[in-house]
């Protein structure tokens, strides 16, 4: 909310004065802040939602529980909204679909690249040398439907091939896709012998990959606290 001042013609003396009015309004009001943390769906007569599953239909594995982990509690930080199991109970769902493109090697790629030189060409031994990737990117789509006190057939087409396809819909209160994108550095060290650092890269990178989706899940479950707030 925004206060509008009017400022009629006055003279120096009625200025002055003013000023000095400003000024003490201004001091009142320094220790003054709006709580954007108020449940913004209350306007919808939403005061609890349920969030089951994700459903992740992305070539990326194991996506669904941190991403519903990570929009529980971007939930959660709203006053007088309820995340509860229960959906049937809930004023609404929150459904979420995680999406990308067919074919990993066009989700997931390489974005930068390294030649076999030094310690690492001792590894390849006669191969003719070559150039490994040290860096990847990802992306992804998560798109969400929130729905009032939605039936079992309202969910299935939901979360259906027609689903995107459903434009309007008397109980959705919120139809988004959120595209996202993240990139991890890879571990590359020599792997001459049994004692190389180089035995355990892909267990490494492993980590590093599922480290970077979490993160990732995390950057979501903002976008999507400020998308609900810009919506509502």
């Amino acid at each position: 909310m925004k206060a509008r001042f009017f400022y009629p013609i006055i003279t120096c003396q009625k200025a002055l004065f003013a000023a000095l009015c400003a000024m003490l309004f201004l001091t009142g009001c320094a220790g003054y802040h709006f709580n954007t943390n108020n449940n913004p769906l209350i306007g919808y007569d939403i005061k609890t939602i349920s969030v089951p599953m994700f459903i992740n239909r992305s070539v990326l594995p194991q996506l669904a529980s941190p991403m519903t982990r990570e929009i529980t509690l971007a939930l959660n930080d709203y006053t007088g909204l309820k995340v509860i199991s229960d959906g049937g109970e809930a004023d609404a769902v929150l459904i979420g679909i995680i999406e990308s493109k067919d074919h990993y090697n066009e989700v997931v790629r390489t974005s930068q690249t390294l030649f076999t030189d030094k310690d690492v060409q001792k590894s390849i031994g006669n191969r003719t040398t070559f150039y490994y990737p040290i860096q990847s990117t990802y992306d992804f789509q998560l798109r969400l439907i929130l729905i009032k006190r939605p039936s079992k057939e309202e969910i299935d087409l939901m979360t259906s091939d027609l689903g995107p396809l459903v434009k309007a819909h008397p109980k959705v209160v919120l139809q988004d896709a959120i595209s996202l994108t993240g990139s991890f550095d890879r571990v590359a060290s020599p792997n001459s012998t049994t004692n190389d650092a180089g035995e355990v890269n892909f267990v490494k990178n492993k980590g590093i990959f599922e480290k970077s989706l979490q993160d990732t899940c995390y950057q979501a479950a903002q976008t999507f606290k400020q998308v609900v707030l810009n919506a509502f």
